[in-house]
């Protein structure tokens, strides 16, 4: 199985674009295709009992045991007992705690976590193709806004694109962050060109102020990085950082987003009850689905957290915290690392996208877009430290 498959085949005008562009569509593969369209569909589809993007989950994982590995991923004799001993200690801390009266089934959330953990795994090994999985997953994104507009996908903010995500923070996460990556991902200028433009659109429609912030930053990210040393790309990542926290402060409600003053009312009160939760739950954390608040002229509605570090917090603690960044940060961001190739560099962006949605966009770490993220890191460094013509 040709897995290398990221790299388009050299350009050679107009009738060569269209001929590679041919025989690209002719080796995708349809399992991969359709499983990772599957992806963005949030609700339970066919009275079943799982979100059918959990379903599509289980059958890449499914799929991926029937193949081999393609590349033997570096660090993954840590990551593995990692990610166990994380779930673990989770499953302990929620299971030995008691449980508050609004906290959703701590057990369904564990399992998607235990899911999205061997879901990393199996993608970061290529037992699944890339090419046609993101080929698939960007489709069906691109579908999404179609069906949307055209009023056969749902509609649940007033306007704001969200369609089979069925949240518009979900789908800005998810145009942002996997935008960047399948940007990174290409060699093809013009389709570069063509990803950045439609991405952007996607992810302005869906209303999101900071995924449009991420995905700007992920696109400086993958424009700047490459030509920068390690000190360059430690000053732009603090260039970035401190630029949104500005954009924050100072120009949330500007333009097209001047009306978002009673939103932004119920945000910092969400976050005032938020920071006390965190404060409350202690060094290790009162369990899963615990990252919820509640207010007493409003009973029975629950908000949930807008940070999904404090999320983190709240359910694990500090040792879920520390352990969910330091593989976001070494995996992904690898800050120190002095030569990085292009895929790497897209896995790198695309973490800088991601760790802006979470300061401000909910449940962003452990989810299927974090996955993809540090699985493509964890296969891009393994190609890219294979032997020539070793399968690494």
């Amino acid at each position: 199985m040709s897995t290398h498959g990221l790299r388009a085949p050299a350009p050679g005008g107009v009738g060569g674009s269209a001929h590679a562009a041919v025989r690209t569509v002719g080796a995708l593969r349809l399992p991969e295709f359709v499983l990772f369209a599957l992806l963005i569909m949030e609700g339970s589809w066919f009275s079943l009992p799982l979100p059918l993007n959990q379903v599509a989950m289980m059958g890449i994982i499914a799929l991926a045991v029937t193949r081999r590995p393609q590349v033997r991923p570096v660090g993954m004799e840590l990551l593995v007992p990692a990610l166990a001993i994380g779930l673990f200690y989770l499953g302990m801390i929620s299971m030995f705690t008691d449980t508050s009266e609004f906290a959703s089934d701590w057990t369904r959330r564990l399992i998607r976590l235990a899911l999205t953990s061997l879901l990393i795994l199996v993608l970061a090994s290529g037992r699944i193709d890339w090419r046609s999985g993101l080929a698939g997953l960007g489709t069906a994104m691109i579908g999404n806004a179609v069906a949307f507009y055209a009023g056969l996908a749902p509609d649940t903010y007033g306007g704001a694109l969200s369609g089979f995500f069925e949240d518009k923070n979900v789908a800005g996460l998810t145009y942002s962050v996997i935008g960047v990556l399948m940007i990174g991902a290409v060699d093809r200028r013009w389709l570069k060109v063509a990803l950045v433009i439609t991405f952007a659109a996607l992810v302005w429609l869906t209303g999101s102020r900071t995924s449009i912030t991420a995905f700007a930053a992920g696109v400086l990210w993958l424009v700047a990085a490459p030509r920068l040393a390690v000190l360059g790309r430690i000053v732009l990542g603090l260039l970035i950082y401190f630029g949104v926290g500005l954009l924050a402060e100072d120009y949330a409600r500007i333009g097209t987003f001047s009306d978002r003053e009673g939103s932004d009312l119920l945000r910092h009160r969400i976050d005032a009850a938020s920071q006390l939760k965190v404060e409350e739950a202690g060094f290790f954390g009162t369990g899963l689905g615990e990252a919820y608040v509640v207010f007493e002229d409003q009973p029975g509605r629950i908000w949930y957290f807008h940070n999904s570090f404090w999320t983190a917090l709240v359910e694990g603690g500090w040792p879920w915290l520390l352990l969910v960044l330091g593989i976001t940060v070494i995996v992904a961001l690898r800050p120190l690392t002095r030569t990085l190739g292009s895929r790497e560099i897209a896995a790198q962006a695309a973490a800088v996208a991601l760790l802006i949605c979470a300061w401000r966009l909910g449940e962003v770490l452990f989810t299927i877009q974090w996955a993809l993220v540090i699985a493509f890191a964890l296969y891009a460094r393994a190609r890219a430290e294979a032997p020539p013509g070793g399968s690494g």
